[in-house]
C-alpha cells in the first residue's frame, strides 16, 4: 500500500527560479546582513556606531524573516539571536 500525503498536492508549488541577477542580488542581501551582524557583534569601541549597524541588522532581518529565511536558516550567535527574535515580536 502506498504512503499517502497529508497535504493535497494542489497545495504544493516548486519554489520560484530565480534568475542569474534575481539569485545574486538575494545572495547579496544575506551577505550585507551577515557583514552588518559581525560588524555589529564586534564593534567594541563606538556605541554610536555599534546601534547604527544593530539598527540595519533589524532592519533587513524583517524583509529575510519575511523571505522565509529563519525558517530554515538558525542565528548560532545568543545575543544576535535574541536581538532578532526579540524584534520580531
Amino acid at each position: 500500500m502506498a504512503a499517502r500525503s497529508l497535504v493535497p498536492v494542489s497545495v504544493i508549488s516548486p519554489p520560484p527560479i530565480l534568475n542569474g541577477a534575481e539569485a545574486y542580488a538575494a545572495l547579496a542581501w544575506i551577505e550585507e546582513f551577515v557583514r552588518m551582524a559581525r560588524s555589529a557583534i564586534e564593534e567594541e569601541d563606538d556605541e554610536a556606531l555599534r546601534r547604527r549597524y544593530e539598527d540595519e541588522v533589524l532592519r533587513r532581518a524583517a524583509f529575510l524573516r519575511a523571505a522565509g529565511l529563519f525558517d530554515i536558516v538558525r542565528i548560532d550567535h545568543p545575543a544576535l539571536r535574541a536581538m532578532v527574535e526579540d524584534a520580531a515580536r
